[in-house]
């Protein structure tokens, strides 16, 4: 199946890089195969993680998958504002992995989420090694226009054992991270089970002070049963 897209013809399961009008190329940050990797902007090095291949599902409608982690390009938590991150996640049939093809007048393509109606965007328009993909409404910008070009037949870089091994630390220290900063949230909200004590404690010595309080009054209200007693054996005696 062939689109003509631009200048590009767009052939079904071949690869292309998605570059930017200063030829830095989207990628899946880090090569990380996890769902959920940040798709950020880079300078192209030949490497898998920075190819991809269009998946049609409809006219001019395609999912964008990775080469190297075989995910699509997805909206995060199927967000449609603007400034909604793109992140990677395992296919689905789902609209938020749904992109419109759009060519441009000046020879660009640009990519308009189905689900979002807005378009692949980076954020605060910055090109630079790092740029974070998001969607935007439509701006005519420079940073929502994008180059596509083949790179089938080229030699294409994989992570070596020891990258990948490398970035599997990675993951577990993160994962080590968040459960400390997790750890650190419970132990802030811990003072509140204390003040709850405290109020008990509070409650009990009110209590005490109470019986205390009713103690003499007790004794008081006796007095008078004593008084009447002695009252009567006077009569008797009379």
């Amino acid at each position: 199946m062939k689109k003509k897209t631009s200048e590009t013809v767009i052939v079904e399961g071949r690869f292309y890089t998605i570059a930017s009008p200063n030829g830095r190329v989207l990628e899946v940050a880090n090569y990380n195969p996890e769902s959920g990797a940040a798709i950020q902007l880079w300078d192209y090095a030949g490497a898998q993680w920075q190819q991809w291949t269009f998946i049609p599902v409809g006219a001019d409608t395609y999912r964008i998958c990775n080469r190297f982690t075989g995910k699509a390009i997805d909206l995060c938590l199927g967000g449609t504002v603007d400034g909604t991150w793109l992140h990677q996640w395992d296919c689905n049939t789902g609209r938020g992995q749904q992109w419109k093809l759009e060519p441009t007048e000046d020879g660009y393509v640009r990519f308009r989420s189905v689900l979002a109606d807005k378009y692949l965007d980076l954020y605060q328009a910055f090109s630079g090694n790092g740029g974070r993909a998001q969607i935007w409404s439509d701006n005519e910008g420079t940073n929502q226009r994008w180059l596509l070009k083949d790179v089938t037949d080229k030699n294409a870089i994989r992570p070596s054992a020891a990258q990948l091994e490398k970035r599997v630390k990675e993951q577990v220290e993160e994962v080590a991270q968040e459960a400390a900063k997790t750890a650190k949230k419970t132990a802030r909200k811990a003072p509140v089970k204390k003040s709850t004590t405290k109020t008990t404690k509070t409650a009990a010595r009110t209590c005490r002070t109470k019986k205390t309080a009713e103690a003499p009054a007790a004794e008081t209200a006796a007095k008078p049963r004593r008084t009447r007693k002695s009252t009567a054996k006077s009569d008797e005696t009379t």
